[in-house]
């Protein structure tokens, strides 16, 4: 075997590996989404409950003129009024329950990141790579439809994955008088990643991929053919570093 159709071997090996990772990932995160969607939901409505607790802590006589029921906010202020004493020690107990709410949060939009690293991976895969390529023998369940399909629907999902283009350590930050931006932000996360597996769903990678894959050169292929289209995949590897290191920038700002 040649050095050029060795290395081109190896390349090819990898790449189309790397490719069934990110789609065993995908399908992994999207196969128990409806528990993270769960845990995020009960999370949002412990945030909006601290919201409410923190609200009541010093009411403003605002609060008696824009309610209906003029008698009970009354009575609401007035007791706010009369429990200032204690209101440093209920702040700092709204506060550890949010860092607490916060710290599950966080742990929960970790392996949302890793899962939309995935998904952004598959959308500037190579469909060519996966088009009738005669030197691949994929693993047993798998087509080279069923992967096109996959990364048609990553770059369909594209457009969705700006809504996460921040640090979630940084801006999901346990300050009190943020909990109601906190809340709203952690509410379209949940429904965009919603969305993105339901979008995902409808393609086929249901089954757990295995991903041992074979590269045969058996095909007749020129020198310069294996070069170009060894070129081609260490262009697009250049290609998918920048677009992380893009990503990782739009965090930090």
């Amino acid at each position: 075997m040649s050095a050029a159709r060795k290395e081109l071997q190896q390349v090819l090996c990898r790449y189309v590996t790397d490719t069934l990772i990110y789609i065993d990932t995908v399908r992994g995160f999207c196969e128990d989404v409806s528990k993270w969607g769960l845990r995020r939901e009960g999370e949002l409505n412990m945030m909006k409950d601290i919201k409410e607790r923190v609200d009541s802590i010093r009411l403003h006589f605002n609060h008696v003129s824009k309610s209906e029921q003029k008698r009970k906010a009354l009575g609401e202020y007035l007791k706010s009024k009369l429990t200032q004493v204690t209101a440093d020690s209920r702040r700092a107990k709204l506060q550890e329950e949010l860092d607490a709410v916060l710290k599950e949060t966080l742990v929960g939009l970790a392996k949302l990141e890793y899962f939309l690293d995935a998904v952004e991976k598959l959308a500037v895969t190579s469909l060519h790579v996966f088009t009738e390529n005669q030197t691949l023998c994929l693993p047993k369940g798998i087509t080279l439809d069923c992967i096109q399909v996959v990364i048609t629907v990553a770059r369909l999902i594209c457009p969705l994955l700006l809504e996460f283009k921040r640090d979630a350590q940084v801006f999901f930050l346990p300050r009190l008088q943020n909990v109601e931006v906190l809340s709203y932000e952690l509410d379209k996360y949940i429904r965009t990643t919603q969305t993105i597996c339901e979008m995902l769903g409808k393609s086929d990678f249901h089954s757990k991929m295995t991903t041992e894959t074979v590269v045969n050169f058996d095909v007749d292929l020129s020198e310069d053919d294996m070069r170009r289209m060894l070129d081609h995949i260490n262009q697009l590897d250049e290609i998918s570093l920048l677009l992380i290191r893009a990503s990782l920038d739009a965090r930090r700002t």
